[in-house]
């Protein structure tokens, strides 16, 4: 529809006929048809016409308030759904200098589209102005909105700029301004920083939601500490604050991760008479559970439960039990459940393949690994270091430093960086196969890239050093690994005791021996007839009298 306004600019003809079109649906209050047209109307050359051209072309100004009304809220929520911020903001100046403000739910939606596009700074700009102009149309959750999106982008002084400043404009907070605070805190450990916010919250009247105790659970669960988690839960029910899914998931979580799985099932008991259907997230958490303490079998009926009740089967929830046959040598159940994945399109990812080679690996079944990983590549899984390594010490235990060695430069090159777990497979690897020289070389690599040796690389070099005769050097490794920190393991122990014994430095043997007692290493018999054997090839000659 022409604008009567004899001042009105001339909009660009490809914009022209839509717009009229979207003006008449809602003059004549077909307002759900105006919006399908939406998607049609955000042509590039429209957002490129400014917004207040667009209004003064396409409605006249004797236009009737609702069809006004309807125009600016769609057309605000339609640039920042398209993540045109700049129009957004200028709707929804226009909006509040014709209408006086703009419906809190078109702010609040309008705010959400252009944080997911990318636009966190242009959306809390909208906030601010319609904190100072309109604040009427500000909500707790459209505070949220941007709250939350500081705290994601670690700008926490701007989250904690705008929670001070919306009390002093008349806006409530309640606890969704405050949830994003407190995960943020609970993800860095930083529990002086939780329990200010708790205290904010309780000074202000702020009543702790579900999502708040889920947060605090999930902050918890991650520390090890299930007292706290237990503390929790009892306040909840305290206050009757009822749970929903993702908390009962969380709670099942932590008591999983505690090693308590019966607790977990109980609690997995009780979100079911609660009426409360589990999910995927809180099958998952309670069969790695079982996983983990060895009850398969509980874990596979809730499997067959899961079906039942027509809970999806995902890729998590696969992985979990694939991993648990693996830890227990059931590599014929792991490989059906990825038969299974296969047949429902459930996608295996770098983690599904990973877990069955080294599964694989374990029961001694390594062509079958080395074959796994190589179709992975094919079918367009990228491997990471996990499966470099996995592959590097197939390699190795095959006696192939050659084929090892390749993998490991061919992973720098393709950008998995190598970890310390790699450069032991590759130091235990030259080790076994008589090249104590190269196994050297890449300790010092390891010490050039920061990579801090661990009590792998020691163990691995002492026995090394030991068994070609270099017990000296072996001291010198053992001395320096204590003075960087690390324990020394039965391993190192061992092999240092072995190495002094067959030298006949039984003084020195049996020194160790005490001092591997004293750190509460138990030793085999076969250490101890050692160095016994020891005594009678000692270097000294009073030794026996």
């Amino acid at each position: 529809m022409a604008s009567s306004d004899p001042h009105a600019r001339p909009v660009a003809a490809p914009a022209a006929a839509p717009l009229a079109a979207f003006a008449s649906l809602l003059l004549a209050r077909r307002f759900g048809a105006a919006k399908s047209m939406l998607p049609s109307l955000l042509t590039p050359s429209l957002l490129a016409v400014p917004f207040a051209d667009l209004a003064a072309a396409s409605l006249p100004r004797a236009a009737p308030q609702h069809a006004v009304a309807a125009f600016h809220d769609m057309l605000f929520r339609a640039y920042a759904d398209a993540g045109a911020a700049e129009r957004a903001a200028e709707a929804a100046d226009l909006t509040v200098s014709r209408l006086g403000r703009v419906d809190p739910r078109s702010l609040t939606s309008s705010l959400i589209s252009l944080r997911r596009a990318g636009h966190l700074l242009a959306a809390a700009e909208i906030l601010n102005k319609a904190l100072a102009s309109y604040p009427d149309s500000v909500t707790p959750l459209s505070a949220s909105v941007v709250v939350d999106g500081f705290c994601k982008a670690g700008r926490m002084d701007d989250a904690r700029r705008l929670l001070d400043e919306m009390p002093s404009r008349g806006v409530r907070l309640n606890a969704c301004c405050y949830n994003p605070l407190l995960d943020t805190y609970t993800r860095q450990k930083n529990d002086g920083r939780v329990a200010e916010v708790l205290k904010e919250m309780e000074n202000a009247g702020v009543e702790p939601t579900v999502g708040t105790y889920t947060i605090l659970v999930g902050g918890l669960s991650k520390a090890g500490n299930i007292s706290k988690v237990e503390s929790v839960f009892d306040e909840m029910k305290r206050k009757s604050v009822a749970g929903d899914v993702h908390f009962y998931s969380a709670v099942i979580n932590a008591y999983c991760r505690a090693g308590n799985v019966r607790r977990a099932s109980e609690v997995f008991d009780e979100c079911v008479a609660n009426g409360i259907e589990p999910n995927e997230h809180t099958y998952g958490a309670l069969i790695n559970g079982f996983c983990k303490i060895g009850q398969i079998e509980a874990a596979e009926m809730l499997l067959t439960d899961m079906q039942l009740r027509g809970v999806g089967h995902n890729q998590i929830v696969f992985n979990t039990m694939i991993d648990g046959y693996c830890r227990h040598g059931m590599m014929d159940k792991a490989l059906q459940i990825k038969g299974v994945m296969e047949k429902m399109g459930i996608e295996l990812d770098v983690y599904t393949y990973n877990t069955l080679a080294c599964g694989l690996c374990r029961v001694n079944r390594m062509e079958e690994a080395k074959t796994l990983l190589h179709v992975m590549a094919e079918k367009g899984v990228t491997p990471n270091y996990v499966s470099y390594t996995t592959l590097i010490s197939i390699h190795s235990k095959e006696a192939d430093m050659v084929e090892a060695r390749r993998l490991f430069r061919d992973m720098e090159g393709k950008g998995s960086r190598p970890s310390a777990v790699t450069y032991n497979v590759m130091i235990d690897g030259y080790i076994k196969n008589g090249s104590i020289r190269e196994a050297e070389r890449f300790k010092k690599e390891m010490d050039k890239k920061g990579l801090v040796p661990d009590i792998y690389t020691y163990a691995a070099l002492v026995h090394g050093h030991c068994v070609n005769g270099k017990v000296d050097v072996a001291m010198r490794l053992f001395e320096e690994m204590k003075s960087k920190g690390t324990k020394p393991n039965v391993v190192a122990y061992t092999a240092l005791i072995s190495g002094l014994a067959k030298e006949g430095r039984s003084e020195e043997a049996f020194q160790l021996y005490d001092d591997m007692l004293g750190a509460g290493l138990t030793p085999d018999d076969a250490l101890y007839s050692v160095l016994v054997g020891s005594l009678h090839t000692d270097n000294r000659k009073d030794v026996l009298t």
